[in-house]
C-alpha cells in the first residue's frame, strides 16, 4: 500500500513538472511569435512612413472646393502613427539636417558637442582634433601625432584621411569610446538613469546637411551651435513641441540671444531629402516590442521615389514615443499651419 502511495506521489510530481515545462515552452513560443510579429510590423511602419513622406513631397496645394485627403506627414512633424491589422506602430521621422555634418563641422563645434555629452573640455578638444585629422587629407609623409598613435597600437592601423561615408567609421578614432559612440548611461541627480544619445543621432555624413533644422535637432546639437546656451536650447525645444517653427521670426522669439549672437546662420527650416526613420511596433496585450531604423533618401528620380541607404534591424536606441494625444495635437497644429500657408499662397 505504501508503495502504491509513493508511486502516486511520484507520478503527480512528474505530471506537475511536465505541465510546468509545457506551459513555459508555450509562453516562450508565444513571446517569440509576438517578437517576430512586432519586427515585421516595424518593417511595415518604415514602408508606411516612406509612403507618407513621398506623398507629402509630391503633394500639390489642394483647392478649397475639393475633398482630397492631405498627406499624413507635414513639415515639423516628428512622429507618425499607424494602426495595422495585428498591431500598432510609431515612427520617428528625423531629417539628416537635424544633425551636425561630421565632415564639415569645425573642431570647436565638435568639441562643444562632446562637452554637452559629458566629456571634460580637454577630452572634448582632443577628440575633436582627432576627428578633424581623421577626415582631413594627409599633409606630409611624416604624418601627424595621430598617425604615430595609430601606428603604435598593438594592432596598428592607419587614419582614414578622407571624408567619412558612415558614422561607424569614427569608432577607431583616438579618444572615441564605445560608451561615447553608442550613448553612455548616466545617473540622474533626481534619481534613476538616462542614456545619452548615440552619435548616430547627433552626427551625419550626408552632404545635404550643412545647416541644422531647429524643428528636429536634439538638445546636444543645439548646444553645439555658435552662440547657443542651455536656455536657448531648452526654449526652442519647448516651443517646437507645441508648435513647429515655420519662420525665422518664431525661432528668434524662442532664442533671441542665440540668434543675436549669429546662431541663426547655421540653421535651416528646410526638410532636406534624407531622413532617419525609426519604427517601434508592438502587438496588443504583449510586452514584446521591436524597433527598426532606416536611412532613406526621398528622390523623385528613383524607382518608387526613394532609395534606402542604410537599414538596422532590432535598433536598440529608439526614443520613447510621446502619448498618442500629444503627437496628434502636434500633427493637427502642423496641418493648420500648412493650411494657412496654402491660403496665403492662393491669396
Amino acid at each position: 500500500m505504501l508503495a502504491v502511495l509513493w508511486l502516486a506521489v511520484a507520478l503527480s510530481a512528474m505530471a506537475l513538472a511536465t505541465s510546468y515545462l509545457v506551459r513555459t515552452e508555450i509562453e516562450a513560443a508565444r513571446n517569440q511569435i509576438e517578437a517576430h510579429q512586432s519586427y515585421f510590423l516595424a518593417r511595415g511602419g518604415i514602408e508606411a512612413a516612406i509612403d507618407s513622406i513621398v506623398r507629402s513631397a509630391a503633394a500639390t496645394p489642394v483647392a478649397p472646393e475639393t475633398d482630397a485627403p492631405r498627406p499624413e506627414f507635414l513639415p515639423g512633424q516628428r512622429w507618425l502613427r499607424y494602426e495595422f491589422h495585428g498591431g500598432r506602430c510609431a515612427v520617428e521621422v528625423v531629417p539628416e539636417n537635424a544633425k551636425l555634418n561630421v565632415n564639415l563641422a569645425p573642431a570647436e563645434q565638435l568639441a562643444a558637442l562632446f562637452r554637452a555629452l559629458g566629456l571634460s573640455p580637454a577630452e572634448s578638444a582632443d577628440l575633436a582634433a582627432a576627428i578633424v585629422d581623421w577626415r582631413s587629407p594627409r599633409v606630409s609623409e611624416a604624418g601627424s601625432v595621430f598617425d604615430a598613435f595609430y601606428a603604435g597600437l598593438p594592432r596598428s592601423s592607419k587614419a582614414r584621411h578622407a571624408a567619412l561615408e558612415h558614422i561607424e567609421e569614427l569608432l577607431p578614432v583616438k579618444g572615441m569610446s564605445r560608451e561615447m559612440f553608442f550613448g553612455r548611461l548616466e545617473e540622474r541627480p533626481e534619481g534613476g538613469w538616462r542614456r545619452r544619445p548615440p552619435l548616430t543621432d547627433l552626427l551625419t555624413t550626408e552632404a545635404t546637411a550643412s545647416a541644422v533644422n531647429p524643428n528636429y535637432a536634439l538638445y546636444e546639437v543645439l548646444l553645439a551651435l555658435p552662440g547657443w546656451d542651455e536656455a536657448a536650447a531648452t526654449s526652442v525645444i519647448a516651443v517646437r513641441e507645441a508648435t513647429p517653427f515655420e519662420s525665422w521670426n518664431e525661432v528668434q522669439s524662442a532664442a533671441p540671444f542665440a540668434v543675436a549672437a549669429g546662431g541663426i546662420a547655421s540653421l535651416t527650416l528646410a526638410q532636406g531629402p534624407v531622413y532617419t526613420l525609426t519604427a517601434t511596433c508592438s502587438v496588443p496585450d504583449s510586452a514584446a516590442r521591436r524597433s527598426v531604423r532606416a536611412l532613406v533618401e526621398i528622390a523623385p528620380n528613383q524607382p518608387l521615389y526613394h532609395q534606402i541607404h542604410g537599414w538596422w534591424d532590432n535598433w536598440p536606441f529608439a526614443h520613447e514615443p510621446p502619448p498618442a494625444s500629444q503627437s496628434l495635437r502636434a500633427g493637427e497644429q502642423a496641418g493648420r499651419m500648412n493650411s494657412e500657408r496654402e491660403s496665403r499662397g492662393r491669396s
